[in-house]
């Protein structure tokens, strides 16, 4: 007969430690599982908490799942010194970082981008939206174009050329028709040339 003594022993943590462990288990559940697939109490099972807690701290799954990608998106420009933004150090920085994460779980980016398939659950296609929209805020930060942020045509421009790299990298991962070193090297070169020669002209200037 079963025990007390028997039940798993949830290891006690602070909350801030708790809160990044939950996160990243939810980041593990989420990078092998659709979004769809992975429930709250999936997550707290392996996390080892009661659902209550993740509650307590994301409120719900979709919140959840947003933070994890808020996360994963800062994750490039890190804790750089802001003198250092704006310069192709910090752009290449950027662009290596993005590289490398997709190298260690294409699989996982080719589920973020939906490749192949149809945006057609409503939350998970805002989810993914969003995630556009906070990697089109690091790029503009990182390229120096930070300060223009919530100009409409900016961000158009940057989230389009966001929609070319994504199919760079499907290209890349899901069809094996180009190589790494090529994606970094046109990462590198196109999004300097077009803010040069492009946004001038979208500018009106």
């Amino acid at each position: 007969m079963s025990t007390v003594e028997d039940a798993p022993r949830r290891l006690r943590m602070d909350p801030d430690a708790r809160r990044d462990q939950i996160l990243r288990v939810a980041a593990r559940l989420f990078a092998d599982r659709p979004y769809s697939d992975v429930s709250i109490s999936d997550i707290a099972g392996a996390a080892g908490v009661a659902r209550g807690l993740l509650h307590h701290y994301f409120g719900s799954k979709r919140e959840l799942y947003l933070e994890v990608v808020r996360v994963a998106a800062r994750a490039p420009l890190g804790t750089r010194s802001p003198d250092t933004l704006g310069t192709p150090e910090a752009w290449a920085t950027v662009v290596d970082s993005f590289i490398s994460a997709v190298e260690h779980n294409p699989d996982r980016w080719l589920s973020a981008v939906n490749a192949g398939a149809p945006e057609s659950d409503d939350d998970v296609a805002a989810i993914l939206d969003e995630a556009r929209e906070i990697l089109a805020d690091q790029t503009l930060v990182a390229i120096g174009l930070g300060h223009r942020a919530a100009d409409s045509a900016v961000r158009a421009f940057v989230r389009a050329w966001g929609g070319f790299v994504q199919e760079l990298t499907i290209e890349w991962v899901g069809r094996h028709r180009i190589d790494r070193e090529r994606v970094r090297r046109t990462m590198l070169a196109t999004l300097p040339i077009l803010v040069a020669q492009v946004l001038p002209v979208i500018d009106g200037h």
